[in-house]
């Protein structure tokens, strides 16, 4: 009797599940569109969205892309000034943390979350990790053989490079990691050392790419490995190597906005977004989507150990100041 009891409750879960699917997706239907807050590229924006919106007709999604750091400004100045637009926002976990210390996220749990590793997930239900950049050292191959590009960080270093490094200027979060992950006093040792090298500083790691490619300056000191990827594929003459360790960022986090104007349709996207249907799109992107037993798209990174810090907005804003003061960058 106990066995069919059982039996009985597990073929009722699936039954009572879809129906509420169905109910919360009649009510985002009706809501009819969604207004999507990221700091993804154009490119990988347009390619979700679209496959988003052919899935669930007649839902339609508005981007609004910038960077991660005009996208926080922009969402903590419509928080302020009680200003509600958007609906949900892919952000830098880093970023994704302010927004919730500031209130300017709301909680929702997917039942998709479950997928996930449990550092993904915010302890609170406010935002749930999608996929992981994964910083590697890119190299213009017309101006730079293989045999020479440098292998690691402290290559970086060789007398040979100084004045041909490029680098995000705000690269705070890979400055942290190696700190943490060698130990402060040969972080802190490495990054002296480095500075002394001259590294030619712009803002955005795509621009970075872009230069790099056209030959501004040959070597780069990290790049995002899904960009040089795309770069490659479309003939550009860039390339990565990994170098020890090979840090992955603190996960893109997927959250729905505080007040959002149509939070059923939000949630449909949330939800679609961590189906293995969302993330199979971001891995087609080249980028390392959080679902257990997906990976990365690249085999260059299949079974690759990377090392991951999980970053506040306080040692964040800390190591931002060590990284000005330190390159002379403000």
């Amino acid at each position: 009797m106990k066995l069919v009891s059982s039996l009985m409750i597990v073929l009722t879960i699936p039954l009572f599940s879809a129906g509420v699917c169905a109910q919360d997706l009649a009510k985002a239907k009706q809501e009819g569109r969604i207004v999507f807050y990221t700091s993804w590229g154009p490119t990988d924006a347009d390619y979700v969205v679209k496959a988003f919106e052919k899935k669930y007709p007649p839902l339609k999604v508005e981007t609004a892309r910038s960077s991660s750091e005009r996208t926080l400004t922009r969402l903590l100045s419509e928080h302020r000034t009680n200003t509600f637009l958007g609906d949900i926002v892919a952000i830098s976990g880093i970023q994704s943390g302010i927004l919730k210390e500031k209130g300017s996220l709301d909680r929702y749990q997917s039942s998709e979350s479950v997928n996930f590793p449990a550092d993904w997930r915010d302890p609170d239900g406010f935002a749930m990790g999608l996929h992981q950049t994964i910083y590697v050292i890119g190299y213009n191959t017309k101006l730079v053989s293989a045999d020479v590009a440098p292998k690691s960080y402290e290559d970086l270093l060789q007398p040979r490079w100084k004045g041909q490094l490029g680098w995000d200027m705000e690269e705070y979060y890979l400055f942290g990691a190696l700190i943490k992950a060698r130990g402060k006093d040969k972080g802190m040792n490495f990054w002296r050392r480095l500075a002394e090298q001259q590294i030619n500083f712009r803002k955005g790691y795509t621009l970075i790419s872009e230069l790099v490619s056209a030959g501004e300056f040959p070597v780069a000191v990290s790049l995002y490995q899904h960009r040089v990827d795309e770069y490659a594929e479309k003939g550009a003459p860039l390339r990565w190597v990994a170098p020890d360790p090979l840090v992955g960022g603190d996960p893109n986090k997927i959250s729905l906005l505080k007040n959002a104007p149509r939070p059923n349709a939000a949630k449909v996207f949330i939800d679609f977004m961590l189906s293995a249907d969302g993330q199979k799109l971001l891995q087609d992107k080249g980028r390392s989507p959080g679902r257990i037993g997906m990976g990365p798209k690249n085999p260059r990174l299949k079974g690759a150990k990377t090392f991951t810090m999980h970053m506040s907005s306080e040692e964040y804003e800390q190591r931002g100041k060590e990284f000005d003061r330190m390159f002379k960058i403000h």
